[in-house]
């Protein structure tokens, strides 16, 4: 059981539910989001709700960018294509 992020700063658990279900919780919440227009969209998500919103990003007219962790969990930034890509300090 892992805290699933639903808007910022706002975190849930669901206790007695299974990895599928926290799956499908942390997609739903991610899509209302793309749905409602938000800009960019930082969230560490299980690399199973990665793949499963890539064709939803893609759809809502949205690049997903993802790190390339080892782990479970990855950091993911969600941007609309046209915005242009954010820099970074390597």
């Amino acid at each position: 059981m892992r805290k699933i992020e639903i808007l910022e700063d706002v975190r849930l658990r669901f206790p007695g539910r299974d990895f599928e279900f926290d799956v499908g919780v942390e997609v739903g919440a991610v899509s209302v989001l793309l749905a409602q227009g938000v800009l960019v969209v930082h969230r560490e998500l299980s690399r199973e709700a990665t793949e499963q919103l890539r064709p939803i990003a893609e759809k809502f007219g949205y690049t997903l960018v993802a790190s390339d962790a080892d782990s479970e969990v990855m950091a993911v930034t969600i941007a609309p294509k046209s915005r242009r890509p954010t820099l970074r300090v390597v």
